[in-house]
């Protein structure tokens, strides 16, 4: 049926809501979205790598409640009997409500565990355990260890914060380490999961109680909508399999609509632990550094429909330089990338010489092709006080880097009187060769993979040059300040 549908008149210019709907329109009864995606790529094509998952998202999220599913990935048109009442008008001058406030997000997963321990402690002994950690962050010289529980909380805490500390640990069977719970607390007193009472204990409410026995319950549905994780996951399906720096710009537009939240990094860190929080709840798969929406995701977005409250708007002009400043960084880097696979080995052994000259290596040589022992270059590096001698393997090549190569570079070690050793490749590494890279008693080796090698050599400036493009914002507050000093 999908083949024989007469496309005429459908242009790449439209929507991809708007083809869904004329698509539908046609054939004058519902339709699996994977068949809409067949018929709408013919006439526009879409620039993700699953069109068919963006394209079941359009229709969930449609803003004009166009389409209605009639059965499992299957939509028909939304008849006049079925539209809701609209809701009341509003002003586009008024401002979206603030939402997205919980930084340092928590898993879920941990948060079930964590809040039927905090349940009848009074809340100063938690403030306590706060206090206390936060003395005891170390220094850059002299950094503290937090990844064993076992042992840091016997030794560094004391009295009613220890046990606190203690409880939370093993009450969780070790899966919430104390040292990481302030972003628990912000979640579970900003959401009323936990109340205090008039005794100052904290008591678990019925909010926390339906977090924690309903996993895609009414207040679970709450805190995503709130905290932007049904955006997320419909950024995810629209623009998956992505890396985080592919949802990025999106993100950020939303959260600079949606929040108070304002710099780069914060943008950065709130999009890793909400993918982290997607991910742990298998609504989300990730495959190295990629994300993609898996089905059930899918199906939660269609089971809780997607966040309308804020309708995102055109972005300005500066955000547009933004996207076209990325695109264009996304370009030269596939460029860059493509070109290694293609120049002289020799060429590339050079080009990785160089590298690490820019890098602050000192006496870095190549090594004869005839009787290089799996090392190409060689070169030293200051370790604190100390000049060591490391060797590098480079390899070009389009698959993943086994572990037979790391053993025998690792054998190469005493040849060249070097301590450390590194392989940089085009590709990536096998999980075997990930593994082996640290193993205890054994000289380290340092794995480069592809991506890493091209952020260094732009970092670096080799192979591209940096164009510093000047944008002026307007600032009209403090064109009009009077002066003020502020106390």
């Amino acid at each position: 049926m999908t083949t024989q549908l007469d496309l005429t008149g459908l242009s790449a210019d439209q929507t991809v809501n708007d083809l869904c709907y004329e698509i539908l329109r046609r054939a004058g009864e519902p339709m699996h979205y994977r068949d809409v995606a067949s018929l709408l790529l013919q006439v526009k094509p879409l620039e993700t790598k699953t069109p068919e998952n963006s394209v079941y998202s359009r229709m969930l999220t449609d803003d004009q409640d166009r389409f209605v599913r009639v059965g499992p990935g299957v939509f028909g048109l939304r008849t006049v009997s079925d539209q809701a009442e609209p809701p009341p008008s509003t002003s586009t001058a008024s401002q979206p409500e603030r939402k997205v406030r919980i930084p340092l997000f928590p898993l879920y997963s941990e948060m079930a565990l964590l809040l039927p321990i905090l349940d009848g402690q009074p809340r100063a002994y938690l403030q306590g355990l706060f206090s206390q950690i936060a003395e005891l962050r170390g220094t850059p010289q002299e950094p503290q260890d937090w990844t064993a529980p076992d042992e840091w909380i016997p030794q560094r805490l004391s009295g009613t914060e220890q046990q606190l500390a203690m409880a939370i640990w093993k009450g969780s069977k070790r899966q919430v380490n104390p040292r990481h719970t302030r972003g628990h607390w912000y979640l579970a007193k900003g959401y009323n999961l936990l109340a205090e009472e008039q005794d100052e204990v904290l008591r678990l409410t019925a909010c926390g109680q339906d977090f924690i026995q309903n996993p895609s319950g009414d207040t679970v549905q709450l805190v995503d909508r709130q905290e932007g994780l049904i955006k997320l996951l419909s950024i995810v399906a629209e623009r998956g399999p992505g890396r985080r720096g592919d949802l990025l710009p999106e993100w950020s537009r939303y959260l600079q609509a949606v929040s108070n939240f304002n710099s780069d990094s914060t943008f950065k860190d709130t999009l890793r632990r909400r993918l982290l929080n997607l991910v742990d709840r298998d609504l989300i798969t990730r495959s190295g550094n990629t994300y993609q929406i898996a089905q059930s995701g899918l199906d939660y977005l269609e089971r809780v429909g997607v966040d309308q409250t804020w309708i995102q708007a055109p972005p300005d002009e500066l955000h547009r330089l933004y996207d076209v400043a990325n695109q264009q960084r996304q370009a030269v880097r596939e460029q860059l990338r493509n070109l290694l696979l293609d120049v002289d080995p020799y060429q590339f052994e050079n080009l990785i010489r160089r590298l690490l000259e820019e890098m602050g290596y000192q006496d870095v040589e190549t090594t004869s092709p005839a009787n290089d022992k799996g090392v190409d270059v060689v070169g030293d590096i200051e370790v604190g006080i100390t000049a060591v001698r490391e060797v590098v393997q480079v390899k070009r090549h389009r698959h993943n880097i086994q572990r037979p190569v790391l053993d025998a570079l690792r054998g190469s070690l005493h040849r060249f009187g070097a301590v450390r050793g590194t392989i940089i490749t085009t590709s990536g590494f096998s999980k075997g060769t990930r593994d082996a890279a640290f193993e205890r008693g054994a000289p380290p080796i340092t794995l480069i993979n592809g991506d890493k090698l091209v952020d260094l050599l732009i970092e670096h400036e080799l192979g591209v040059r940096k164009k510093a493009i000047e944008i002026l914002e307007l600032d009209e507050q403090a064109l009009l300040s009077e002066g003020e000093e502020t106390e």
